[in-house]
């Protein structure tokens, strides 16, 4: 007779799979039958484990509700100190001409054109420049406003425990070491674009704003700024020019006049053209105060210079504006006060300047007026001997400097009037190559986009760290109420059972 067993739940069949039995077989009841390579049993899948945590999470609605204002918390402090940047970028368009007269352009290489934009990203990114950008913009004194949300909280927490804060040179050399790592810079065939990733949106845009600045500048030096350095060499030779011919005037004059006193004697002597020491100064006066007139005078030139400078950068800020804002916009607007306050108003000190030439003028005209009338009290009682107001040079000096004829005086001043002319000469033109220099340099280089002012940081912080918060809460909630029924001693889903007691569960029923 064939026997006849009946599966029951404490001695399942070998034959059957169960859930929670081990595979390969293996009969009795309880946890005996479980294989030790298999503790776990089928695996599960995912769904079900979250759905299983989810009901666990339903359960302990009490633990779930803290946990989530917990988490909740974390992504609200999340959004407000996670590290923000703000991004910057400037164009300089740079067009390819040679010159004002030439119809056609000059051709560059690609090795030139290399160079050359090698040569501009090294202007940028130099350190002399980015020293020159901390000093400018002011970066040390707004170090504080600069800083990330969760640095401010550290430097408060630093603060409390007694950490001395950084001094102002080591906020220097951080500034200068952020700069240097953190700004772009890509030159290609005609544009020079500066770019620049900052953790507060105006010092970003003033940083960019002064890099592109000081690299026109640069630019303007290595293209234009011989020509100003041989304008004043020339200026001084026209003016020492112009003393001789004034000298050699007077000479011829005087020499005329010796021969025939009766006759009227006019010599024309040409003006300095303008901008050459506009005030004579007396050839007689004392050469401590001439070098204190011209370096009053050169304190005035560099004062009237610094405004035109800051006139012809506020009119190129102002041609930039209007290449993309209307005439009615606010920043248009004020550019052109700005502009008119500019004009109208006077440099600090120029007028003190003024006041101290004139003054310096006024006393060498009064030596000159007191020296005249001693040599003229001096020749009273004997009119017939000539008498000098400063002792008499060596005679080798006169014999080779003083004319001896009329003929040799007009010699001299007709020599000397044909170099005046040609130093004039070679004057004009340099002012004609420099005014085209600077019209072609004002061609040559545009900003067509400025830095401007960052609507927003690059990317949206505060949303990303919402979405990772709210996921990250809903995966907390799951997992502390899973793992709060699972160490509970309860068992609360038919998983629980097989993995703990080893019994398979054939059905569940509330």
């Amino acid at each position: 007779m064939a026997r006849i067993e009946e599966a029951t739940l404490f001695r399942p069949d070998s034959k059957l799979q169960y859930p929670g039995a081990p595979r390969g077989g293996g009969g009795g009841g309880g946890g005996g039958g479980r294989s030790n390579d298999e503790d776990d049993g089928p695996n599960i899948a995912l769904g079900a484990r979250v759905g299983e945590a989810a009901r666990s999470a339903k359960r302990r609605k009490g633990l779930s509700f803290v946990v989530m204002m917990i988490c909740g918390a974390l992504t609200v402090l999340g959004a407000i100190f996670a590290p923000r940047s703000y991004e910057v970028e400037s164009r300089v368009l740079v067009q390819k001409t040679s010159s004002l007269t030439g119809p056609q352009q000059q051709y560059v290489s690609p090795e030139e054109m290399r160079n050359l934009a090698r040569e501009y990203e090294e202007q940028v990114l130099a350190r002399d420049n980015i020293l020159a950008i901390v000093k400018q913009k002011n970066l040390v004194a707004r170090w504080d406003d600069m800083r990330q949300p969760h640095r401010r909280l550290i430097d408060k927490i630093n603060r409390k425990l007694g950490k001395p804060a950084p001094s102002d040179d080591e906020k220097f050399e951080a500034l200068v070491s952020n700069i240097e790592h953190r700004m772009k810079v890509w030159v290609d065939a005609t544009t020079v674009t500066v770019k620049l990733e900052w953790s507060e949106p105006l010092a970003a845009r003033d940083i960019v704003d002064a890099a592109v600045k000081n690299f026109l500048d640069a630019r303007f030096q290595s293209e234009v700024g011989v020509i100003p350095a041989r304008l004043k060499i020339q200026e001084g030779f026209v003016a020492q020019a112009h003393k001789d011919l004034e000298s050699a005037a007077t000479e011829l004059v005087r020499l005329q006049k010796a021969n025939d006193p009766t006759k009227k004697i006019n010599v024309l002597i040409p003006q300095l053209p303008q901008g050459v020491n506009d005030k004579p100064v007396p050839i007689d006066a004392d050469p401590a105060l001439k070098a204190k007139l011209e370096g009053v005078r050169g304190q005035i030139q560099t004062a009237s210079q610094a405004k035109q400078q800051r006139l012809a950068e506020l009119n190129q800020q102002l041609i930039e504006k209007q290449q993309t804002l209307a005439p009615g916009h606010p920043e248009v607007i004020g550019l052109k006060q700005t502009i008119a306050a500019t004009e109208a108003s006077q440099p600090a000190g120029l007028a003190g300047l003024k006041a101290q030439e004139q003054e310096i003028l006024n006393e060498m005209a009064a030596q000159q007026q007191r020296a005249q009338a001693a040599a003229k009290a001096e020749a009273r009682p004997v009119p017939r001997t000539v008498s000098v107001a400063a002792p008499a040079p060596p005679p080798e000096v006169i014999a080779a400097t003083a004319p001896k004829s009329v003929q040799d005086a007009q010699v001299r001043f007709d020599t000397v009037t044909a170099t005046y002319q040609t130093l004039v000469k070679q004057l004009q033109e340099l002012q004609v190559q420099m005014q085209e220099q600077e019209a072609q340099y004002k061609n040559r280089y545009k900003i067509t986009h400025p830095a401007e002012v960052p609507a927003g940081p690059k990317r949206p912080v505060a949303l990303i760290a919402i979405a990772i918060g709210l996921l990250s809460t809903i995966a907390a909630v799951l997992m502390v109420a899973a793992l709060a029924d699972r160490f509970s001693g309860i068992f609360f889903e038919p998983r629980d059972v097989r993995d703990r007691l080893g019994l398979p569960v054939f059905a569940t029923f509330s």
